[in-house]
Parts: structure tokens; sequence; C-alpha cells
């Protein structure tokens, strides 16, 4: 028999997500098993709307071996492993391969158990499948309902009287905006009894990070009362048929989170309470719909030959952004590392020809055809949206993440934007946000997952409380702007300064009397050493990257450098190292690193030609370049050569699978003599890949002992 666990070793995990198959824990099996089969003997007719390898049959088979099961699933590969599970004679057991949700709604079950597929609105043909089951049902589900929800209340619809029913299923539905139809339906259908939410610190299933909620459902006619329990580990299953909270149908809002009725609210400790939207709008940042070819690293800019005013300066990835401030020093720092920030704008120059070009090879690689992008006129144009204040994490462990974008740059779909509507000074409003009172009281709001991430979206934070900022008096507001300017400094002051604002919004409102003078003497003992704090710390400015294109463009197969007229001046026939003055010291030399599979020919010296990597830095003045040294990791420089031609090439010219349109810098060398006794290592001053410099400032570097520090770390030419 194949067992989940083989399956998830054999399949690969590219295949289960486009089926969406998370397997569920036999103890889970085994409960949800016993529940639908409670009471029940004999011929049971049992609907398996998702079977997989049918762990559910095996769990039910264990009670009652007469059970009659009918069950579906679409994936071709995991139906013929569950056909060959249960191809006995004692299994009265019926697989087909087809969709439920358009199988036939028109059977009735006595049980009914499934853990079904979990797929988001956008991978799965929702614009077919929800106003199917709405019509079938007359609710009205939205286009952003997940699939395993439409799964449920069709499994409800076919419940036979006095049927059960047992799903498994992420509790996401009960705090999500698309799920209020959803719970709206489940009252309204009656059979709702129980819901087990299972702790969000651990994730019942091992390879899906989601919450997850047993729904139990019977078909009785007795509606008035439904159980809430909370469970810390899977184990503890059986006492949550015992211990709970019950409410009757009338009393739960299908509008509202359900994590009120099961959870102990974080905010109920603090006093004038209103929604965050009273004092400002939180919006998604900016999507694009193919992250790939709308972000840019400087680097890529300088490949492409885009002019800069055709992008905007942009975070696109949380880990860029460290401290509680974002300021311009620390987007240039960012630009420095060469990281992604920056978005492409393709209505911003659409007349300039390097523009044209990465339009077209967006076609080409069909980043056009993309979800998001296939709906846009035309399809590379930006969502038009500000650059907001205010950035707000998305997913976190650790409580709300609020970042002050104080250099006014955009944000993609990694951090929330929050957009002030004026009812407070931002500055204030930022001050109270970075607070444990400000990230307690939004918990009540949030949407947990497995292992203790937590997600907000937009609307959650928009319906979310916070204190009523607006009665602070006019010395508190300037007490906690004071403390807003130590943002700007150092970690552990910044981290005093917040304690002290958590402290004083604690106590304003859980009405305490507030004591303002010792506040600012809380505040005047902080002691700000030295000047605002950076992130990282500023380095030289950013070496662009040579365009190969416009190089070839310019000079096409003709040499850039040529130094074939200067033998005269070297002696070639002395490659002893002892005399520096066998070569001219005036001369410029390219320091680069070679790749592993090219050392042997620079340490038996017979390397003739040397190939750049992608990348070459556009500050190296190549019609100077007169001599070449290989750089060899682990052992440095020694040798010299000279640069006979410069030109562009191709990097496998002359070779039949030769791509013409990979330019690299060709240099054609000439072994001229041994420069050092041994090897001696140097700085890889560009990149960590080259260094250029003449070759008298080589040697008095060398011959002075001037530190020869830093030596690279695997940074090659690709």
């Amino acid at each position: 028999m194949m067992t989940e666990r083989e399956y998830i070793q054999r399949i690969p995990i590219e295949h289960r997500k486009k089926y969406a198959q998370f397997f569920t824990p036999e103890p889970i099996s085994d409960f949800m098993a016993t529940w639908v089969l409670d009471g029940k003997e004999g011929k049971v007719n049992v609907l398996e709307p998702a079977f997989g390898l049918g762990v559910f049959s095996r769990s039910m088979h264990k009670i009652n071996p007469e059970i009659r099961v009918m069950g579906y699933d679409s994936d071709k590969i995991i139906y013929a492993y569950a056909n060959d599970n249960f191809d006995s004679s004692r299994y009265d057991i019926r697989i087909c391969n087809e969709n439920y949700l358009t199988a036939s709604w028109t059977e009735k079950f006595d049980s009914i158990i499934c853990n079904p597929p979990y797929l988001k609105f956008h991978d799965y043909d929702n614009a077919t499948l929800v106003p199917m089951v709405n019509g079938k049902l007359h609710t009205h589900l939205n286009g952003f309902t997940n699939i395993y929800t439409l799964f449920l209340l069709k499994s409800i619809f076919q419940l036979n009287n006095n049927g059960r029913l047992a799903y498994v299923i992420p509790s996401e539905f009960l705090n999500a905006d698309y799920g209020v139809e959803v719970k709206r339906a489940l009252l309204q259908s009656g059979v709702l009894r129980h819901i087990i939410i299972v702790d969000f610190t651990q994730c019942a299933f091992d390879d899906a990070l989601t919450t997850a909620c047993i729904l139990l459902c019977e078909n009785n006619g007795d509606s008035d009362a439904i159980h809430f329990s909370n469970i810390t580990d899977v184990s503890k299953l059986n006492t949550s048929l015992t211990d709970y909270k019950t409410f009757t149908p009338d009393q739960l809002d299908p509008a509202v989170k359900w994590k009120h009725y099961y959870e102990t609210s974080k905010s109920s400790s603090f006093t004038h309470l209103v929604p965050f939207s009273t004092f400002a709008k939180v919006s998604r940042g900016i999507a694009t719909g193919a992250n790939d070819y709308f972000t840019f690293k400087a680097s890529k800019i300088d490949k492409y030959g885009i002019p800069e005013n055709s992008f905007r300066r942009c975070i696109c990835h949380a880990a860029d952004v460290r401290n509680l401030v974002f300021t311009d020093a620390d987007f240039e720092n960012v630009v420095n590392l060469d990281k992604t920030v920056f978005l492409f704008d393709g209505c911003a120059n659409e007349d300039n020809p390097h523009v044209q070009n990465y339009l077209k090879l967006g076609e080409k690689s069909g980043a056009d055809k993309k979800y998001l992008t296939a709906s846009r006129n035309p399809w590379y144009a930006l969502e038009n949206r500000h650059p907001s204040p205010i950035w707000v994490s998305v997913f976190n462990r650790n409580g709300l993440r609020f970042v002050r974008n104080q250099a006014g740059v955009y944000n993609l779909t990694t951090f929330h934007c929050v957009y002030n509507v004026g009812e407070i000074d931002t500055d204030i409003l930022f001050a109270y946000l970075v607070t444990s009172v400000a990230k307690e009281i939004f918990l009540d709001n949030s949407r947990q997952y497995g292992n203790g991430l937590v997600k907000f979206e937009p609307n959650d934070l928009n319906k979310g409380n916070v204190v009523d900022l607006r009665l602070l008096s006019e010395e508190e507001r300037t007490f906690v702007l004071r403390v807003s300017d130590i943002f700007q400094y150092g970690s552990e002051t910044c981290n005093q300064a917040v304690s002290i604002l958590d402290d004083f919004f604690r106590t304003k409102f859980t009405g305490g009397a507030i004591d303002l003078l010792s506040y600012f003497k809380r505040l005047n003992r902080l002691s700000v050493k030295g000047s605002k704090v950076q992130n990282v710390k500023v380095k030289a400015k950013r070496i662009k990257q040579l365009s190969f294109y416009e190089l070839y463009d310019q000079y096409a197969e003709n040499p850039i450098t040529e130094n074939y007229m200067v033998h005269e001046t070297v002696n070639w026939e002395d490659n002893s190292f002892s005399d520096h003055m066998q070569v001219d010291l005036s001369k410029n030399v390219l320091i680069s690193l070679v790749k592993p599979d090219n050392v042997e020919q620079y340490l038996d010296r017979s390397a003739k030609i040397y190939y750049t990597g992608k990348r070459f830095p556009s500050t190296v003045a190549l019609n100077e370049l007169y001599y070449f040294m290989p750089y060899i990791k682990r052992k440095g420089i020694r040798d010299i050569y000279l640069i006979k031609v410069a030109r562009v090439g191709t990097r496998k010219e002359g070779q039949q699978d030769n791509d013409p349109n990979d330019f690299r810098l060709v240099f054609e060398i000439e072994f001229v003599k041994q420069l050092f006794k041994d090897f001696k290592p140097t700085e890889l001053k560009i990149w960590r890949t080259f260094t250029d410099t003449t070759l008298r400032g080589l040697l008095a570097e060398s011959d002075c002992g001037t530190p020869l520090h830093k030596r690279p770390v695997c940074a090659e030419s690709k």
C-alpha cells in the first residue's frame, strides 16, 4: 500500500502544490472517523470528496468494515495509487477521477469526511466554480473565496437526514472577509455543531503552513448550540468534545471575526478605543504581477542601459529595511549594496530605444500574459499609488512592524501602505504604532497561521482598534514628538524610547494617572550618543556596469585597445622577478580574478585570451589598459601579461553553441614576466573581482608593506 510518506518522497512538490495535496495526520483522521460513524452500523454510505490515498477510509474501516465509500480525486497520479491501495474485495470503495465540485449534486450520504484542497482564488477556476455553487445553493460567495469552502458547502448540501460531517480545513475563513458569506451559509444550514481550533503556535499538518480547524456538523434538526474549542495539541482532540464555549446561532455574527468567540480579547483592558480608519487608511503595496521583470538592481539598470527616469525608487523586500526610520541615506546604502530597489515604469519614457527593447523582451518572455499584467492597458502600466509615510509589515512573528518612510520611496506588497487622513500628526501616529500597546490591540483583528505566523490584510488593520490619540493634551503631544525624535538614533536608545512611550500609552488608556513631568525626566535621562545612526555603513559611490551592447555599437569587431607597437620598451627575454624596471611602471594594469577552471593555464603561463564575465566596471579606461595580472583565488598575483588587444567578443566565439548576443570583453594577452617571487595577496577593489591601477602604484603598495587585506571570497566573473 502506498503511504502518504512514500508518496511525498516520490512525487515532486510542484505536482503536490498544483493539486494542493496536504495529507491528514492519522490521529486527526481517526478522530474525525469516530465522529462521522458514531452510532452508525452496517452499510453506511460515506462520501470522501477529496480521497487522496485513503487515510480516512483506512480509519473508518477500522471502526466499521462494512462502510460503502464514494470518493473523488481529480489528480490521475494519486487516483491510480489509491485504486491500487483499495483493490481488494474486502473494501466497498469506489473512487472517481473527477472534480468533486462538478460531479453529481443529487446523491445524499450518511457520513461525509474530508480534507479538501487549499487553493486561493487565483489558483483555480473561480470564475466558473464560484457562480456555479452560488447558483446551486443561492449563496453570495465572492470571487476571493478559497476552494475548500466550496467543497464544504456542497458537502453540507449532500448530507442525509441524521447524517454527520467532519471537515478539517484552514480556519482562515473564520476571520477573513470572504468568509462572511461562508459563515452565513453555515449558520443558515442549521447543521454546524462544533468548531475545534488547533493552537496557532504549531501546525497540525507538517507540510502546510496553515491554521487548522475541524468542523463537526450534524443534520438532525438540533441547532440550538454551537461549540468552540481551542486545543494546544492534536493529542488533546478528544478533550475538545467536553471542554468548550457554547453559543446559540443568533449570538454568532457572520460579519465579524469569529476569533472573538474562541479567544480572549487583547484589547479588553484598554479604554477609549476607536477604529484605526479614524486616523489612517491602509492599502496594500504595489502589485506588479511579474516582479522578476519589473524590479531592478542598479547593476540590472546598467546592463539594459535604461534611463534612470524610467524607474521609481521602491522597496521590494522587507529585509532591506532594518530600522524604525527609513531615510534617503538608507536608500543610498541599499543601492550601493546592489539590492533590488528600483521599479520599472515603462510608461515614463516609452520612446527611448532601450525602454522599447526591454518592453519587447517582456512580451517575448510572457511577462505581458501574467494574471495582473494581462488585464492592464498597456500591460506594463504600474498601479497609480503615492508613496506612503508609514509602512507596516504583512507577515510577522514578533508583532506588527511599522516603519517611518522619510525617504518617500514606493513599496511592493512586502509592506502595506499607511496613509494619514489628517486627524493627528503623522509622527505622533507613528510613535503610538511602534508600541506594544498598539500591537496587542491589533492582534484582535489578525489572521494567525501555523508556527506563530501572523498576517494582517489592509482591512484587518482599517477595522482594527487603536487608542483615541485625539485625547492627548498639547503637552502630551509635545512629549510624544520629543520621544519620536530619538527614533533616528541607535537601536539601544531607540528601544528605550519605545519602552517609555509604551508605558505612557498603557498608563493613559487603562485609566492610570499621568505624571508628565516624570516622563520628561525619563526622556532626558536617555543617553543619545553620537550622530544619527544609519542601517549600514555608507559605501563609496556605486560603480556602474559597462554596457557591452553600446561598446559593440561603437567598435563592432574592431579593437578597442592595441599594444602591438610598444615591444621595444620591454625586455621580453628577461622573465626574472628581481628587476621591476624591466617593465613600464607608468602603464595601467588590470588585476582580475580568474575562474577556477581557467587557473591551470595561468599557472603554466600558457594563457592567450582572457574573457570577462557579464559584468565589467565602467570606471576602467579601456583605451589606457596595458598590462593584465591574473588573480588566483587563495593565492593572489604573481605574473604580468601584456594586453595586446582589447575588443568586444562573445563567451563561446568560434563554437557551435555560441550565442552572438552574449557579449563579453576579450583581452588577447601575452606573458611578459614573473613580477613577484611568490604569489602576493592583494585587494580586489571593484566587486571583489577587479582592481584598476598603475604598475607603479601596485609595486609601491607591495614594497612599502601596505596591508594587502581582504582576500576575495568567491566573487568570480560569471
